[in-house]
């Protein structure tokens, strides 16, 4: 059996993708490694929101080039296949193509494939640094054509099966049984100016819900006993096979007031599923958060505590630049809303301080946010450019690399302050947590309000429910004894 290693990168829904290229690998008899020497294909399930995730993309591929240059049987030679939110479409290195009659003009044009035919396209321009280094690259969303690209590689038949025709409905390998994410769409309509998100994802292409809650059941029969509702935007979920009156074009949210949004169906329809224990999801944008999803979080028996959503900045000039459609306002006073009806509701968000005409005022603005929404967690990013997005044509990277260091690293204060803030207030309380991973002797868990706690203990087992009691702080993480 050859042997391939996966390298995921960043986000839940990359996470869930890569189980997806787990299911097909491993039906196209590949083998797992967890030592990339040992494989025979090394899998880069990459991410685009930051600059330093590419630059570690291409210093792996350097590395594998430097390993396959040592040896002499070019049969040995380590293949490279790059997927994700790096790739606009799909394509094989020019090696592969000697033989193949195409049209270099047209292979520019495809987006996604439309049938097999089209994986014979090559673009080494896409990846300038390229240099015959990657022997393929594959848009997520073609993932139905990667045993036919193995094929023509191999030059012998990998296994092939046209059943899961859609990339949504193809099976997850889940590497947690008990704990299961399940991707409700694919693509994004909001056009950040930051963001690239949507030219490589696209147009927002939501599930049914009857495929979702299948997918649900089948996985809770397989043990799943909590569920994760992943995709880039998942309160715009299910906009496209709705009518369109309850749809604001123009401000790009739902005229809530006429009717019960898809996302809140949904939920309802999960919170029915008989021995799941947990719902939760993510991400989500202030602009479209409906007031029946927030109460959600209250009105169904499992749906947790806890939201994720982006902020970016404090400043609703930046906002505005950032093509965000929410204010700091609208941000603060769903954040207030949710703690009114929980004192302990976890909010965990995104930031971008370093944008491009931060003044120092902007900044501190940002900073102050920290204090008054009292976060629980947040991802802090220095910004860098991402070439094809609307930042990338009209605004300059004008901050210096030494100020968004200096900043960072205030804001990482700020977040360790509001968080030890936050867990001091959870400390002696009774939680129930889902015990999911054990490290050494350790085992480590979540609150239902995403509270990651650990503690040592001998009878106990991956997957149990129990309730313990929060009795000291580790920076970040809770310590715990079973009750």
């Amino acid at each position: 059996m050859r042997k391939y290693f996966i390298k995921t990168f960043w986000c839940a829904m990359n996470q869930a993708d890569s189980e997806k290229i787990n299911m097909i690998l491993l039906q196209s008899w590949f083998m797992i490694t967890t030592n990339w020497l040992d494989a025979d294909l090394i899998v880069f399930n990459t991410c685009s929101v930051r600059q330093k995730w590419e630059d570690k993309v291409f210093w792996f591929i350097e590395e594998i080039y430097r390993e396959n240059e040592k040896r002499i049987d070019k049969s040995k030679h380590i293949k490279v296949w790059i997927t994700g939110c790096m790739v606009r479409k799909t394509w094989l290195d020019s090696k592969y193509l000697d033989w193949y009659k195409r049209d270099k003009n047209n292979s520019k044009k495809i987006n996604t494939l439309n049938n097999s035919s089209e994986i014979f396209n090559n673009d080494d321009k896409l990846f300038p640094r390229n240099n015959n280094k990657i022997d393929f690259v594959l848009r997520i969303e073609d993932t139905k054509f990667l045993p036919l690209m193995l094929t023509h590689i191999y030059k012998e038949a990998i296994w092939n099966d046209y059943k899961f025709d859609d990339y949504l409905k193809s099976k997850q390998l889940r590497e947690n049984p008990f704990s299961a994410t399940i991707i409700i769409q694919t693509g994004c309509d909001n056009y950040c100016s930051f963001c690239i998100v949507p030219y490589t994802r696209w147009k927002e292409n939501s599930r049914s819900i009857e495929e979702i809650i299948n997918e649900a059941k089948e996985a809770v029969l397989a043990w799943a006993k909590e569920i994760t509702l992943v995709w880039q935007n998942v309160n715009s979920y299910g906009k496209q096979f709705v009518d369109r009156k309850f749809w604001n074009e123009e401000k790009g949210k739902w005229n809530e007031w006429l009717w019960k949004s898809p996302f809140r169906q949904l939920l309802e329809e999960l919170d029915k599923i008989e021995w799941l224990d947990r719902i939760r999801f993510t991400s989500s944008n202030p602009h479209d958060m409906t007031q029946d999803i927030l109460d959600a979080h209250f009105d169904l028996k499992k749906t947790c505590n806890y939201l994720h959503f982006a902020l970016q900045s404090w400043s609703n000039e930046m906002l505005k630049k950032m093509n965000r459609k929410h204010t700091y306002e609208v941000f603060k006073n769903q954040v207030d809303y949710l703690r009114s009806r929980d004192p302990f509701f976890s909010i965990s968000t995104d930031i971008i301080v370093w944008y491009s005409w931060e003044s120092e005022d902007m900044f501190w603005e940002t900073v102050k946010a920290f204090k008054e929404c009292e976060f629980d967690f947040t991802y802090n990013a220095r910004y860098s450019v991402r070439t094809w997005t609307i930042a990338s044509k009209i605004y300059p990277d004008d901050i210096s690399d030494d100020i968004k260091a200096e900043r960072w690293h205030k804001l990482n204060d700020e977040l360790l302050e509001s968080i030890t803030k936050r867990n001091t207030a959870m400390l002696w309380k009774i939680e129930e947590v889902l015990v999911s991973w054990q490290k050494d002797e350790y085992y480590f868990g979540r609150t239902r309000n995403f509270k990651e706690v650990y503690f040592i203990w001998e009878n106990i087992m991956i997957w149990d429910l129990i309730n313990v009691k929060i009795d000291e702080l580790d920076r970040y993480v809770l310590k715990w004894k079973i009750v």
